[in-house]
């Protein structure tokens, strides 16, 4: 953690050099969140989870240079209204840096609120940053907290202006239960509301339905497939242990997709383990919307699926055999060891063409040559190939057959078949929300 904090962490960490000792002389935090926000109104500053003490929320205010005036007056309200309920505690704004930073406790819950200016004049963030570079600084942030032990928690909360957090939340990551020194990542249960005071449309609703199909059926076609790398990738769902976080150097900075990413390196130290949802930990509730702030993720796929004349019948899923034709390649990994060579691959899957035209056009024998060579035994090539065949390749793999062999289909194609079928009675998560749904 020292390390990532002096050579790769975001400028932003200097400024706690700066922090009085009455606040940083002690522990004065039980856990930290982090969020990045962008165009919201303020409420998301509800009441806090309980967490047994006092909990920190690093909110990373933030636009580019070509943000619109109604963003950017969005912004400003959204600093006015934490002006009102919150005392400031401390403040570093140098003219000479690209960001300013208040620190305020909240009036009316135990919890205080680490605030980060990236949207005035002269502080946006660069282009091409966009929200993996705000979830990084608040994340940076957070980790040089926990390093100097300002926080209890090792864990990283993440999270965004669009969710409610239960009751639960805190308590789900507990330390005892869940040490972050031996999880990598934790990822939270979920689902999607129409918050009560919106006006969101049934198409909203509906879109946002067949886009969280999606979500949650890839994942169980990753299990089903025996895949290591089947948890959901949603930013606002997972917390990250700050030790872990600094081994793998934290979020990509990416416009979108940095928690894919994050995840996907993170899984290839330690373990990410999906919370199973209860009494003990009851599912974050993220509100169906539409949104333009990121190119791609739920918002933007919402947007897309509202503008089809029919969703039900023109969104299109994977097809089910693409998960078979990865549980037949993850399986062949033993007979391609004992062959003793990468010439073991096309007898693997010999019985699948259009599985080995795919694989090859992913750079598989590059791959397999590499796993042979730094391997002595099954068990090193199989954390060899796995490390190489990760959630980008099992993806890029997906892809492929999709384009060449095994077109997409729609939501009647998808549910009629075989494979659909029985993925709903192995996995429980797909079955309990498939069978919220009626969208027919």
């Amino acid at each position: 953690m020292e390390k990532y904090l002096r050579l790769y962490a975001e400028p932003e960490t200097i400024a706690l050099d700066d922090l009085p000792d009455t606040i940083s002389g002690k522990v004065p935090w039980a856990n930290v969140i982090v969020i990045p926000a962008c165009n919201e109104t303020s409420g998301f500053l509800r009441f806090p989870p309980p967490c047994g003490g006092r909990s920190l929320m690093i909110l990373v205010i933030n636009e580019s240079p070509l943000a619109s005036e109604e963003v950017s007056q969005n912004n400003r309200s959204l600093v006015e209204s934490i002006e009102t309920g919150f005392d400031l505690l401390w403040e570093y704004s140098p003219e000479s840096t690209g960001f300013g930073m208040r620190l305020l406790r909240d009036l009316r819950a135990p919890r205080d609120l680490l605030l980060v200016d990236r949207f005035s004049s002269g502080r946006q963030l660069p282009e091409g940053g966009g929200v993996g570079l705000a979830r990084k600084i608040g994340a940076d942030l957070a980790t040089a907290l926990i390093y100097r032990e300002r926080i209890r928690s090792g864990w990283i909360h993440c999270s965004d202006g669009d969710v409610h957090l239960p009751d639960s939340y805190f308590r789900c990551s507990n330390t005892e239960r869940f040490p972050a020194s031996t999880y990598a990542a934790l990822v939270y249960p979920y689902c999607h509301i129409a918050r009560e005071d919106s006006d969101v449309s049934e198409e909203v609703l509906r879109a946002t339905w067949l886009y969280e199909l999606s979500l949650r059926y890839y994942v169980a076609g990753l299990r089903y497939a025996g895949s290591p790398y089947a948890f959901n990738t949603i930013g606002s769902t997972m917390a990250v242990s700050a030790e872990y976080y600094a081994k793998v150097r934290g979020f990509p900075k990416r416009e979108a997709g940095e928690d894919f990413y994050l995840l996907n390196k993170l899984a290839k130290v330690g373990q990410v383990r999906e919370l199973i949802a209860g009494t003990d930990c009851e599912p974050l509730r993220i509100e169906a919307r539409r949104s333009d702030r990121v190119p791609f993720g739920t918002g933007a796929a919402v947007n897309r699926i509202t503008g089809l004349t029919d969703p039900v019948r023109d969104y299109l899923f994977y097809d089910s055999e693409v998960f078979q034709l990865l549980q037949h390649w993850l399986q062949s990994w033993p007979v391609i060891w004992q062959s003793g060579s990468q010439e073991g691959l096309a007898a693997a899957v010999s019985d699948q063409p259009g599985l080995l035209e795919s694989l090859q056009e992913i750079g598989v024998e590059k791959a397999l040559t590499h796993a042979f060579g730094q391997s002595s035994d099954l068990d090193q090539f199989t954390r060899q190939m796995h490390t190489w065949f990760d959630a980008f390749r099992t993806l890029k793999l997906i892809h492929a057959l999709r384009e060449h062999h095994l077109p997409s289909v729609n939501y009647s194609e998808l549910v009629s078949g075989y494979i659909f079928r029985q993925l709903l009675t192995q996995d429980d998560d797909l079955r309990v929300f498939f069978e919220s749904g009626d969208i027919e």
